[in-house]
């Protein structure tokens, strides 16, 4: 069976503004054919609306810092006067287009993505420290430092939407036998 009809029936009970495990709960009942880790797997990366809400300034910043990297990608080579236009490949450089594609996905609240574009954007942590010593002493390019600052603020921002916006399920053993249980934290503020 197709997740399609599960994932939008549950993007529209979370719209509704349910939790993740009230949804989770209707899910089950409504496609008891689907099993419950997959449902459990699909909600994971699905926030709800308390979440979008809450998390709402942080996936700004983020779609924001993201737009800001593409553009300075575009706009760095075009101003500077040593760029080597003679390539045809160096043109294709200019359209940021792996940036602009996980932007749009970020932007439709796909959580499955913000994982390897937090821990892969801070991992080059490393190219922003070696920028430090120019800073200090105040010889750092500017575009040099943000083209190190920018991945990594990407990298914080998803992170930060990966661990707050998009909770996490737990799994027990049923401990008469019975299937797994998934339960969904509470998301509610206060």
């Amino acid at each position: 069976m197709s997740l399609r009809p599960v994932r939008e029936r549950a993007s529209e009970l979370l719209s509704f503004g349910m939790s993740k495990q009230q949804v989770y709960d209707h899910l089950r009942v409504e496609f008891p054919g689907t099993k419950a880790g997959k449902v459990a797997e699909l909600l994971r990366y699905m926030p709800s609306l308390e979440a979008r809400e809450r998390y709402g300034g942080v996936h700004r910043w983020l779609l924001i810092t993201i737009a800001l990297s593409a553009v300075l990608r575009i706009v760095h080579p075009l101003l500077d006067p040593g760029y080597d236009w003679a390539s045809g490949a160096k043109y294709v450089s200019l359209v940021p287009i792996a940036t602009l594609l996980v932007g749009w996905t970020i932007y439709r609240w796909q959580g499955q993505v913000l994982v390897w574009v937090g821990w892969g954007n801070l991992a080059g942590i490393g190219s922003l420290v070696k920028q430090v010593p120019a800073f200090v002493r105040g010889d750092a390019d500017p575009c040099s430092l943000a083209f190190a600052a920018l991945p990594v603020a990407i990298g914080v921002l998803a992170l930060v939407l990966v661990y707050g916006a998009f909770s996490a399920y737990e799994r027990r053993k049923d401990p008469q036998g019975g299937p797994d249980i998934f339960t969904f934290p509470d998301e509610r503020v206060g």
